[in-house]
């Protein structure tokens, strides 16, 4: 280091060590890296904390909103992150998601109710309609056995209708053993042939082990009620053949008949219907195939796409009539039922 003086000209000279001269700036430069390494880290550490506290949600949230998709809603809920541990506008959309799942939650199980109880209703109306028709037929031929004093068919006509409406009574259940139905039709067919006599031909036969097997009550009985009906309008004499037969999972309930045969249009809007739901037309309907419509009604709505109906007709006349439900035991109903 030199400064020359004024006044004499001298030249003024000094040494200085290095180290001492350039200490003050190397405590500041390290002072300078300190921190900026410092503010680097916490600016690391910052941007680790608000990615772990915004992106993890999210993704939680993502993954929820997939599982509320497929369905899967109580999945959905241990997925969410508690509203507790996240104090952003993400713990406001997580809240909010997790009201919508309790609240879509408790509109499927509304709805679910409520497709029961309507199916339910729709159930017992075609049930109730049933029950009268037949009911009323019976009384009309008491009435006239009464009158032409045939004591002994009266009193037999009397005893199988108060088997019939035993049988019907029991609402506890609209599922019974496959040989209840089979002896409720017995005591139907019974009434039959003592009405029309000799002019009626009815056979009944059981294929397969059906012991333990159960079904939806008053199937047959409309369906041999329409085949007679109808086939007594085409000729003088009328035969029924009712076969139930048990083919592995399938319970096959036939009924032929030597009728006039079923009109193209009806069987297809029988087999292909456009809603199986749409009970309206059913229940005010008055034509020919009322009977079996509501069959084929209430057995849509008990089995679903387990239950289907075939029906084949030939150009000489005669009807057969198969409906396919599936095998249901006693000790799996509740099950299947759940």
């Amino acid at each position: 280091m030199y400064k020359k003086l004024g006044r004499t000209g001298w030249m003024l000279a000094g040494l200085a060590p290095e180290k001492e001269l350039y200490s003050s700036l190397h405590r500041l430069q390290s002072t300078i890296i300190i921190v900026t390494i410092v503010l680097i880290a916490l600016a690391l550490l910052a941007a680790a904390w608000l990615s772990y506290g915004v992106t993890k949600p999210l993704t939680q949230l993502v993954l929820a909103m997939r599982q509320v998709q497929r369905g899967g809603f109580d999945q959905a809920e241990t997925l969410l992150p508690p509203d507790k541990n996240v104090k952003s506008e993400i713990s406001y959309v997580i809240s909010t998601f997790r009201y919508m799942i309790d609240r879509l939650r408790q509109h499927i199980q509304n709805e679910f109710e409520l497709k029961l109880l309507r199916q339910q209703a729709e159930y017992k109306a075609l049930l109730m309609q049933i029950n009268p028709h037949f009911m009323f037929n019976t009384l009309e031929l008491v009435s006239s056995l009464a009158m032409q004093r045939r004591t002994d068919d009266t009193v037999q006509v009397v005893e199988d209708l108060g088997k019939m409406m035993r049988f019907s009574m029991n609402t506890n259940d609209d599922r019974v053993a496959v040989s209840e139905e089979l002896a409720f039709v017995r005591h139907y067919i019974a009434i039959l042939q003592t009405r029309f006599g000799q002019k009626l031909e009815i056979a009944v036969s059981e294929e397969g082990k059906l012991d333990s097997l159960v079904m939806i009550k008053f199937i047959l009985q409309p369906l041999i009620e329409n085949a007679v009906k109808y086939s007594f309008r085409h000729q003088p004499a009328a035969w029924v053949d009712v076969r139930v037969v048990r083919n592995g999972g399938q319970l096959r309930l036939l009924v032929s008949d030597n009728g006039p045969g079923m009109p193209p249009d009806v069987i297809e809007r029988v087999q292909n219907p456009e809603s199986p739901s749409q009970l309206d037309p059913i229940l005010n309907n008055r034509s020919w195939h009322i009977g079996l419509g509501n069959v084929i009604a209430r057995c849509r709505l008990h089995y679903g796409d387990l239950f289907t109906v075939q029906i084949r007709t030939s150009e000489a006349g005669g009807t057969c009539m198969e409906l396919i439900l599936p095998v249901q035991e006693e000790s799996h109903v509740q099950r299947i039922d759940c």
